[in-house]
């Protein structure tokens, strides 16, 4: 049986959406499914062995009758990215060759939850191997880049500082002693989800680089003064029991400190310089269940323009005479290309550079959803990808097949706000405790702020508050959350968010 999932936010990944409905398939006793999730598609595919298992998900979580009254009679309605799932019964037939894998799949977990297991003979223990907790001296905040043929390190940010890297079970738990910069002892969390590609470099350039999808989550310690608690109580006449209290231990913060802050949202590219004698010790971790995968690659370190000067001069760029032919929604797609880390300022200066030269009298809606399209297929820079995969030649002509695919679309079907009059296509922002992160233009339904300026759709900006993977922030009694409510969330709501020289007030 096949079930179609709506309202997917098109940037999900199909290994995302799997993660997302495998604990919700356990708790209904389905182990056993298989998930399609086209790229750059709102919608997704999942298919059951047999009808019984759907209709027992369909019952909890799906709509049985069509329409939006159908969506309110859901039991148990699903939200993913903060946005509600319509999980309904496809009109499609599901492919005989899945179904028939996920029989085979299902009896094969059958008959090995009743096969004996052997006992395992305990490993040798080695103390290299099992190592999990290394110091380092060095921070370092960046971004990959090539110098030639070759891959790179660009600093853009560095701080002499001394910490443990502690390789946990789900993450890797960054512990920095004070300094001059920060007086206080700090944290950094980064998950094993989010790490694009985990790097070492040889004895004589012994660091470990992190490269990241998303933002790591700092935290401040915060020590708490039993003693003047003590005398506090007293004073009002209170007894003091020696029983734990539940205050947080730590402050969640933005970034490591102000200079950092500057370029966080959009570098994230970590660096730590360990010793020689721990680099073999990294590496064998990848041996372990569970870990990342370790590539040993030494790589240089390249000098350029601060990251905020090269935003700056972008930002000139988009609002300058010489691009003023180009409308809001062509600059809103190249500025999201750097303010969401998907390319450097300046080749997104050199990108526009070309495309004045490229496209001379192009339909500039038709370019604009081009752009939009190039960053999905934008390779993360790597030991894995080629310097020719993300030169301007290669962007160039991934930007003309996207143009031209997209004008072949338009000639045999509409935009949906031009097909249907209720619905607008509106820009949006994820305003994060890192940063911000720009997508769109989606399509949403009209309410009646919209339907009266429905000829100025493009004004208005939806904005959405989450946490860096894209869910909401979750409560942890052990942590205060005042320095992102109070020190981001807060800023951004009395303030505006400024897109190509727009500024939206929130």
């Amino acid at each position: 049986m096949e079930v179609f999932v709506r309202n997917l936010p098109q940037e999900a990944t199909e290994k995302q959406v799997k993660q997302y409905f495998r604990p919700i398939l356990a708790e209904l006793s389905i182990n056993v499914f298989h998930c399609q999730k086209p790229r750059n598609k709102g919608y997704a595919k999942i298919t059951l062995p047999d009808r019984q298992l759907g209709q027992r998900f369909l019952s909890v979580h799906g709509q049985l009758t069509p329409g939006f009254e159908g969506f309110k009679t859901v039991k148990k309605q699903l939200r993913h990215m903060n946005r509600p799932l319509n999980c309904s019964l496809s009109n499609n037939s599901p492919d005989e060759y899945v179904l028939k894998s996920l029989e085979r799949e299902q009896v094969e977990k059958a008959i090995a939850k009743w096969r004996p297991v052997p006992t395992p003979k305990a490993p040798a223990v080695d103390n290299k191997l099992t190592r999990r907790i290394f110091d380092f001296n060095i921070i370092h905040c960046g971004a990959m880049d090539y110098v030639g043929s070759d891959l790179a390190f660009v600093p853009y940010y560095g701080q002499i500082r001394s910490g443990r890297l502690t390789f946990g079970r789900r993450f890797v738990l960054v512990d920095s002693n004070p300094s001059v910069v920060t007086t206080s002892a700090q944290q950094m969390e980064i998950p094993y989800s989010s790490i694009q590609s985990l790097m070492t470099g040889r004895s004589t350039n012994p660091c470990v680089t992190f490269s990241l999808e998303v933002a790591p989550r700092f935290y401040e310690k915060v020590p708490l003064d039993e003693n003047n608690l003590i005398n506090g109580m007293n004073r009002l006449g209170l007894k003091y029991f020696q029983k734990k209290q539940n205050v947080p231990n730590r402050r969640r913060t933005t970034a490591i400190d102000s200079s950092h802050r500057a370029i966080v949202a959009s570098c994230l590219c970590y660096r730590f310089q360990v010793y020689p004698a721990d680099v073999a010790c990294i590496l064998a971790l990848k041996r372990l269940p569970g870990y990342p995968d370790i590539v040993p690659w030494d790589t240089a370190v390249l000098k350029q323009t601060p990251f905020h000067v090269q935003m700056t001069h972008l930002n000139g760029a988009l609002n300058a005479n010489q691009y003023q032919e180009y409308p809001f929604e062509l600059k809103f797609q190249l500025q999201r290309l750097a303010q969401n880390g998907y390319l450097p300022p300046y080749k997104v200066i050199q990108l526009m550079q070309m495309m004045r030269q490229t496209f001379p009298n192009a339909d500039t809606s038709s370019l604009a959803d081009a752009v939009r399209k190039l960053a999905c297929h934008i390779p993360y820079p790597g030991a894995e990808t080629e310097a020719t995969e993300l030169s301007l030649h290669t962007l160039r002509d991934l930007l003309v097949n996207n143009y031209n695919k997209i004008l072949r679309e338009r000639q045999y079907s509409k935009d949906l706000s031009t097909k249907y009059e209720q619905i607008a296509m509106i820009y949006k922002a994820m305003v994060t405790p890192a940063g911000i992160y720009l997508s769109g233009p989606e399509p949403e339904m009209k309410n009646r702020v919209l339907r009266k300026y429905s000829a100025f759709t493009s004004f208005f900006l939806q904005v959405n508050f989450a946490d860096e993977d894209g869910e909401q922030i979750r409560y942890d009694r052990t942590t205060s959350l005042d320095g992102v409510y109070q020190e981001r969330f807060k800023v951004v709501l009395e303030g505006n968010i400024t897109i190509a020289g727009r500024p939206y007030e929130v």
